[in-house]
């Protein structure tokens, strides 16, 4: 008997320790999501104001050395500027990933926002961003 209550004992002084861990890394886990959202949506406020220069400042390091400043500046003319001004945007969602194809390891980030624009009806816009030590990057954005 007396075992028994001390094998309860033990199992009952361990169990809220691993729920705590287990309460802990959700909490980060919410964290980096809230600092992803908030980082993508600064940047799409730089595409939305046409600061495509300051926009390119935000992507992850790796990718900013395969294409200049004027390259990017270039492609996201091209991309937005047809759609005119952007009307309103809201999240639809995000997802942590830790891989992504042809990528390495690491801490992701895919959102999803539902954007109306002047010129096209209601879209989805997708931003992938990796967290990095100057905080999260930009590395992929695609309008649906």
């Amino acid at each position: 008997m007396r075992r028994g209550l001390a094998v309860l004992f033990c199992t009952l002084a361990i169990f809220p320790g691993g729920c705590t861990s287990q309460s802990a890394r959700r909490a980060e886990k919410r964290a980096d999501e809230v600092d992803a959202r908030i980082a993508a949506s600064k940047w799409l406020t730089l595409l939305d104001q046409g600061d495509y220069e300051e926009a390119f400042e935000w992507e992850a390091l790796d990718f900013r050395i395969s294409r200049t400043q004027q390259q990017f500046v270039r492609s996201m003319q091209a991309r937005r500027q047809p759609f005119g001004r952007t009307l309103g945007r809201s999240i639809i969602g995000s997802t942590a990933l830790k891989k992504l194809v042809g990528l390495p390891e690491g801490n992701y980030e895919s959102i999803i926002f539902k954007t109306a624009f002047e010129n096209k009806s209601p879209t989805a816009e997708r931003v992938i961003l990796v967290r990095q030590v100057r905080g999260w990057r930009v590395i992929d954005y695609r309008i649906y």
